[in-house]
């Protein structure tokens, strides 16, 4: 669990309690190892409805998986950390950065940076100054940058808390956070099969709406922390396993933000992705359409009752 996933904690007992005593058999919970996990579940139809990154939604979505993308889920969340011997860009020279998914938003920033400064993406084999990306989920980065005693790996790139221990350890420090690379960038969405959006029409709006409540609620906290410490300390523990110590520095350091205008599907934005993705990095077919992609009532209707 990521603080990525906050919100759909907050709004959960908020859902339950506004659906009323069928709401066991309506929503079950569970996190997944990787997001190849995730692509499966989905594909194969044993998962109904996902936060999963913008970028992996639309890939899929284009392959032919009937999903509809509902609303953003937060805006920006991302740490670049680096071991210590890592002081400055081009010290990544012959080395490897780790990044959650091919198709991720992590991996377009990565890019992104790399080509400003000029240097070399291939395969460590082909070049001694070229730079590698390697995709690896994110409970395991840590693990692997700890255990890397050739000191091959420059960086790698998570949402918080993934990395929180290694950076107290004193060996390791936050480069950047993604927010400097692009402000306000999109992170992970809320995608749903879209036979849901015919039989579940009313119970998808509720929770749209109780997702929009807490991320107001998180808009707030994030203001004036003190404000809601009891709830965000036990929802924090029964759901995402962190200490409200551990919940506060990940909303701190990683520059995360849920406004909740933000959250609302913005096709230009999602062009923005998926023009870079085909173009620059190749990775995303040249033909991708994301006709039918968003959904952009549900939202929009819960934004206009605030």
């Amino acid at each position: 669990m990521s603080i990525d996933h906050l919100i759909l904690a907050i709004a959960l007992p908020r859902y339950i309690q506004r659906k009323g005593s069928d709401t066991d058999t309506d929503v079950i919970t569970f996190s997944m190892r990787s997001w190849e996990q995730v692509d499966k579940g989905l594909s194969s139809g044993d998962i109904n409805a996902a936060f999963m990154d913008i970028a992996q939604a639309m890939y899929l979505f284009d392959k032919g998986s009937a999903i509809s993308m509902l609303m953003f889920t937060h805006r920006a969340g991302s740490r670049i950390i680096v071991p210590e011997q890592i002081q400055r860009l081009t010290d990544f020279k012959g080395k490897s950065v780790l990044i959650p998914h091919r198709f991720s938003i992590q991996h377009m920033l990565v890019h992104r940076l790399l080509s400003a400064g000029k240097l070399e993406i291939t395969g460590l084999g082909k070049s001694g100054k070229s730079v590698d990306i390697e995709s690896v989920p994110c409970a395991l980065m840590p693990e692997m940058v700890n255990s890397d005693l050739d000191r091959d790996i420059a960086a790698f790139i998570c949402p918080a808390p993934f990395g929180d221990a290694e950076v107290e350890k004193k060996g390791f420090r936050h480069l950047l956070i993604s927010r400097d690379l692009w402000q306000n960038h999109p992170g992970s969405a809320f995608v749903v099969h879209q036979d849901l959006l015919k039989t579940k029409g009313e119970n998808l709006a509720l929770m749209v709406n109780c997702l929009l409540d807490s991320a107001r609620e998180l808009d707030r906290y994030m203001s004036s922390p003190d404000a809601a410490e009891k709830k965000i300390k036990s929802i924090s523990a029964s759901f995402l396993g962190l200490s409200v110590d551990q919940t506060q520095r990940a909303l701190k350091t990683s520059g995360i933000t849920y406004c909740p205008k933000l959250l609302a599907p913005d096709m230009e934005i999602l062009n923005i992705v998926l023009d870079y993705m085909r173009t620059p990095m190749a990775v995303m077919p040249a033909g991708t359409d994301l006709d039918g992609f968003i959904r952009p009532e549900f939202i929009d209707t819960a934004l206009s009752e605030i």
